[in-house]
């Protein structure tokens, strides 16, 4: 009995050890199968080539294969790939403790595509243009194209012409991959549209000019443009003093386009007035608004009695009345005032008083009807007046006033200056010129109750009475008035005496510095 239990005890041992033995042999089984049938991960490629411009995958299962699970279990590194520039490079999957290397090549074989104009492609003459202004543009991945035109086998950025006509060009584009692609084009040169006109605009603050005002485009295929003027004013505050830049626009039908430019200075009427006064601007050269008076004539900064006594003809008028039977009337003037309405016409009395009516002829020639408008008391002063509405545009925009800065004659100390006269004739042209010197802005005089005139030597004829006498800065210093002799002197009635005439007869007093 005591054998049995004995073997029943071993036959359990052996039958435990089978148990275990087969499990790790169960167990061994598993894990193989685990790992080579659901873990282990192969790599799909290990080279591969893109063209440039190409996204790279990012999806891990184009890299590695297995289970879906497993293959989940990859991470993906493409830190080492630069995808905006070809090259070789590499990237890695990691899978558990697993690593994976791929080499990635990007490569760039495709040439750019130029696109080219439909319909003709012009140009301006001598005008430099680059292929940008030729093609309509050049398509590639490449953002970094280079474009040139070829000109007998020579690379050139920019091209021009000097003459118009028909012209054939080479276009050749490039990308930094070396692709290149080249085609021709045909070109018309011709002249863009040219400006005329324009001019620079000095105005008070809160002025509102019309800054089309004289100006006119025109193009030698096209004609008139001025409707297709387009202004650029974006720069220019006319509520603060300033200077600014203002911009003018005009394409022709063929898409040539001119660019213009002005200078607009916004100041006060006082600085404005100044730079008038100093010949730094002109009203028939630029547009003034807001100044006292725009049609002064201004002083020179050199002295020149030829220049100045030339630079004020359109100042100066004659005065005529025909008295039948071929006689008539006449003396000089020269012009005090424009305003709105009417051209104020200074001359001495004893010329004015002689009728109501007078023709006023202008230095150009241009009769106008002209009214006298009153005489003074004091020195031998007189106005007559022509209304402006009876003044062509033409002639306006020519005319003048006699330049009068007190500050200066007042301080004009000076003996010996150099002084003179013109007298205009009704044709246009000149009757009388003649120069002298100064002697004395104040000195007694005893004819016209013994009153205060001015001496100088310009020799005075019958004719000049009522003229303008100029120094050679083209300051009003006097009018002719009168001669005396034993001995010949000549007389002038003084500018203060001029000044206070001219308001006591028109109430009015003219711009002086």
């Amino acid at each position: 009995m005591s054998m049995e239990v004995k073997r029943t005890g071993r036959k359990h041992a052996e039958w435990k050890i089978a148990v275990i033995v087969t499990s790790g042999l169960l167990l061994a089984v598993g894990i193989f199968l685990f790992y080579f049938k659901v873990y282990q991960v192969a790599p799909v490629f290990s080279e591969a080539t893109y063209e440039y411009g190409t996204r790279i995958s990012r999806e891990i299962t184009d890299y590695i294969s297995g289970t879906e699970w497993s293959v989940n279990l990859g991470e993906l590194d493409l830190s080492g790939v630069n995808e905006g520039r070809t090259g070789t490079y590499e990237a890695v999957v990691r899978h558990g403790g697993s690593q994976f290397a791929y080499t990635i090549t990007i490569q760039d074989t495709v040439a750019p595509e130029i696109r080219w104009k439909e319909g003709p492609v012009y140009l301006a003459v001598d005008t430099a243009c680059r292929v940008e202004d030729v093609v309509e543009g050049v398509m590639d991945v490449d953002t970094q194209v280079q474009t040139f035109f070829l000109r007998e086998g020579v690379t050139l950025e920019e091209i021009s012409f000097d003459r118009t006509g028909e012209y054939d060009l080479e276009i050749l584009a490039r990308d930094r991959a070396g692709n290149e692609s080249w085609g021709r084009v045909r070109v018309i040169v011709d002249t863009p549209p040219v400006f005329a006109g324009l001019h620079d605009f000095y105005m008070v603050p809160g002025s509102e000019p019309d800054y089309l005002e004289n100006v006119e485009a025109w193009d030698r295929r096209d004609g008139d443009l001025t409707e297709c003027i387009e202004v650029d004013d974006d720069l220019v505050n006319a509520e603060k003093e300033g200077v600014y830049t203002l911009r003018y626009l005009v394409s022709d039908l063929c898409g040539l386009e001119s660019v213009g430019e002005a200078q607009v200075t916004v100041a006060s009427p006082e600085e404005i007035q100044s730079m008038i006064g100093r010949r730094q601007i002109d009203y028939r050269v630029d547009t003034i608004l807001g100044a006292p008076n725009v049609y002064d004539a201004g002083a020179s900064e050199q002295e020149d009695l030829d220049a100045a006594l030339k630079d004020l003809r359109p100042a100066l008028v004659q005065l005529y009345h025909a008295t039948g039977r071929g006689g008539y009337s006449s003396g000089s003037g020269y012009i005090m005032e424009i305003t709105q309405d009417s051209i104020y016409i200074c001359s001495n009395r004893h010329v004015v008083e002689k009728h109501d009516q007078w023709d006023v002829y202008f230095f150009d020639g241009t009769r106008v009807p002209g009214e006298a408008l009153g005489t003074s008391e004091g020195y031998d002063v007189g106005v007559a007046r022509v209304a402006l509405e009876d003044v062509p545009q033409e002639l306006l925009n020519k005319l003048m006033t006699v330049h009068i800065d007190m500050s200066y004659w007042e301080g004009l100390d000076r003996q010996g200056i150099q002084i003179g006269l013109e007298r205009v004739d009704r044709s246009g042209g000149l009757m009388h010129t003649t120069r002298g010197h100064l002697i004395k802005i104040k000195q007694d005089f005893e004819w016209y109750e013994h009153l205060n005139h001015t001496e100088v030597t310009v020799k005075l004829v019958q004719g000049d009475s009522g003229s303008a006498v100029l120094d050679g800065y083209g300051n009003l210093i006097c009018m002719a008035y009168a001669f005396s002799s034993d001995p010949q002197r000549y007389w002038c009635v003084p500018l203060d005496g001029i000044l206070s005439c001219y308001k006591e007869i028109t109430g009015r007093t003219p711009y002086v510095y």
